[in-house]
């Protein structure tokens, strides 16, 4: 099985990147092969609403950018996290960038790479309580829907302001970790 994650955070090696790594880490601990992707590193354009990605089988996408392999991975793929700190009751604008190029994978020759894939969500925020984040959320929860993911587990880290803040709260590394190795049995930490 396999695992790739897309890191949407700006800022290497911050709350949200060390979060995301120790899904990764539970996720080999359990057996699976793990890919992780910075989108931070890669050139990225948003969506533009052209629809040649339905109206042509050759490509997924009509913008060559650096978008194009991450289809492949995508379908090579059986989970996916995605990993974005909340910036204004939003992902960050990469990961947004990111979301709104998985169009084509909703097309008819798309859907057979993506449905019934299992997703995960990771995301941190300085704010203290749920409510920064419910809209990111919820934008999440839709957005795999949509796309026929199977939303399976989350982590929503609160309280993480200065960079790396969340090495001092071993709760949330072991959650993270927990949902890495939850994969390798099938089961979810996922309460809904």
């Amino acid at each position: 099985m396999k695992l790739t994650a897309f890191l949407g955070s700006p800022r290497k090696g911050g709350n949200t990147d060390i979060l995301a790594e120790r899904v990764l880490d539970g996720a080999r601990e359990a057996g699976l092969d793990v890919e992780s992707v910075a989108l931070r590193s890669l050139k990225l354009r948003g969506c533009i609403g052209c629809e040649q990605c339905w109206k042509t089988d050759n490509r997924p996408c009509a913008i060559a950018d650096d978008m194009i392999p991450l289809y492949d991975a995508i379908a090579q793929s059986d989970v996916l996290l995605f990993a974005t700190p909340v910036y204004w009751y939003a992902p960050t604008a990469i990961m947004k960038a990111f979301m709104d190029r998985l169009v084509p994978l909703n097309r008819p020759q798309g859907r057979p790479l993506i449905d019934g894939k299992r997703a995960i969500l990771v995301t941190a925020y300085e704010e203290e309580g749920p409510a920064a984040a419910e809209p990111l959320v919820r934008m999440f929860e839709l957005s795999f829907d949509y796309l026929g993911l199977e939303f399976t587990d989350r982590l929503v880290a609160d309280g993480l302001g200065p960079k790396a803040a969340v090495l001092n709260r071993p709760d949330a590394l072991a959650h993270a970790r927990q949902i890495g190795l939850s994969l390798g049995s099938g089961d979810s930490t996922l309460n809904t």
